[in-house]
């Protein structure tokens, strides 16, 4: 599991990361594609500014004697001939032929001169064009840039440019020059100053220039990272939230198998300590049966009646011990019927507490008793809380060295009637403390076993306090004792007494 979910989540991180580099990439791509159209739009606007200067600049001359001297595209092709421009090769010799062609005549008909000097007067043109158009240019290129094309026009080209290419995201540009390694601002956005974490785009301004200089059209996305994060959202967001649940439904998973292997070892505990403890009452029984039946041994009055009375008291150790394993199953099934009635707390302890002295003094020990409790009147089932003060006696009777010293008490706090149940007994370490009230739950006491027990009175003791909407607390430290609080709410509240 561990490894599928780490898997998983890598094979996520992956996919996620790869769609936000093809996103990039695409938004590279028609930035690129932007800044293109904005240098073809330059050299375009250019040849537009040529164009308009070459058809009402008077400097230029009517035809090309200024650019070729020895040429004059109006003058005939026989002038042309004669000046040593170009040659005529005629077909016919000067003689005349057998046809009665004059030898003066020309190969060529009149048409076909006049298409000739089309021709030659179209291409003159042509090349005399170039001429200024190339002498236009290498002008151009001497000037600043602010002269050859305005800022404003530059600025509505690359606005254009990325509306087209579907960019809509604010942006800073500057022309920028390199001088001496260093890039020297030109013109563009006053405010032009990219961040390491922004991606500058440039591009060679003017490539077709004869004299290529090293401007650049730089440009840069203050919000690019936003929305790059934006886009890839509707991957990022979901993916996380299923990875956490995952990450959630394994740790809840693993939880829930921990606690399902804890508790098989506490109810393995539980049934190898139940048979122990219902075994030896039986052992018990059936030895003093056995006794009974044998004829061969005399059985005097006071025999009989000691054999029946064992039998006795382990039928009632056994029948109680049934009784607890039967009561908690009731009691966790929600069976278990309450019958809630006003009590007085401070009577209630006082009889527990006469009932159990005797008991405490066969142990050699001391129960001192302290009602403090000015308002001990509540409400809840006498027989259950008065089982509840009977089972923390009872684990302080067994849970004591030698001589126990047992401190029973009532107050008043805060709204509660507060049972509290002090002993001097072994104590409960701290990191078991939180645990006690678990079912089947026993605290660990290495090899000694000499407390008998299913671990089933504390949680039972629990239950009873939690449908009374009461609270237990406990504090103890090892070798000193224990003390049990037993808060019980003096006024009624909704869903006061009803088990959940």
């Amino acid at each position: 599991m561990a490894i599928a979910a780490a898997s998983l989540i890598v094979v996520q991180m992956i996919t996620i990361k790869h769609t936000a580099e093809l996103q990039e990439k695409n938004f590279s791509t028609q930035v690129y594609k932007a800044l293109q159209e904005v240098t073809e739009y330059i050299d375009y606007f250019e040849i537009n500014q040529f164009y308009a200067l070459d058809a009402d600049e008077s400097d230029w001359p009517s035809n090309s004697s200024g650019l070729f001297p020895n040429s004059d595209p109006v003058l005939p092709l026989g002038a042309l001939e004669k000046s040593g421009e170009f040659s005529v090769y005629r077909r016919f010799s000067s003689s005349t032929s057998g046809g009665g062609i004059s030898e003066q005549s020309n190969f060529f008909y009149q048409s076909q001169v006049q298409s000739f000097q089309h021709g030659y007067n179209r291409k003159s043109a042509q090349d005399a064009q170039k001429l200024r158009y190339q002498i236009f240019m290498k002008e151009r290129s001497e000037l600043p840039l602010s002269l050859r094309f305005p800022p404003d026009i530059l600025a509505m080209a690359l606005d254009s440019a990325l509306k087209r290419n579907d960019i809509y995201l604010d942006y800073k540009y500057a022309i920028l020059t390199q001088i001496d390694g260093k890039n020297a601002y030109i013109m563009g956005s006053k405010d032009y100053k990219p961040t390491k974490s922004s991606k500058p785009y440039k591009r060679l301004l003017l490539p077709d220039d004869a004299l290529i200089k090293p401007d650049y059209l730089c440009i840069y996305f203050p919000g690019q990272n936003n929305n790059f994060f934006k886009s890839t959202s509707f991957l990022v967001f979901p993916s996380l939230i299923l990875t956490l649940m995952i990450i959630g439904i394994f740790i809840v998973t693993l939880q829930i198998i921990l606690r399902q292997k804890k508790i098989s070892q506490i109810k393995n505990d539980f049934i190898n300590n139940m048979t122990h403890e219902l075994k030896t009452p039986i052992s018990t029984i059936s030895l003093a049966s056995q006794m009974l039946r044998d004829t061969s041994v005399s059985l005097s009055q006071s025999t009989v009646d000691h054999i029946s009375g064992v039998i006795f008291d382990e039928s009632k150790r056994l029948s109680n011990q049934v009784e607890k394993v039967l009561q908690m199953a009731v009691f966790n099934e929600g069976r278990l019927k309450l019958k809630f009635t006003q009590i007085d707390l401070n009577k209630l302890v006082e009889s527990v507490a006469a009932n159990f002295e005797i008991r405490v003094s066969n142990e050699n020990g001391e129960l001192k008793t302290d009602m403090q409790a000015e308002n001990p009147l509540i409400r809840g089932d006498e027989i259950h809380i008065t089982n509840v003060i009977f089972n923390l006696l009872d684990n302080a009777v067994k849970y004591s060295k030698s001589n126990p010293l047992i401190e029973l008490s009532t107050e008043n706090k805060n709204g509660w009637a507060i049972v509290q149940v002090k002993d001097n007994g072994i104590g409960i370490p701290k990191e078991h403390q939180s645990q006690i009230f678990e079912r089947f739950y026993r605290v660990p006491t290495g090899n000694v076993h000499n407390v008998k027990g299913f671990g089933l009175g504390l949680s039972y003791v629990k239950r009873i306090i939690d449908v009374h909407n009461g609270k237990i607390k406990v504090d103890s430290t090892l070798g000193k004792g224990t003390r049990f609080r037993l808060y019980f709410p003096l006024k009624n509240i909704q869903d006061y007494g009803k088990e959940n």
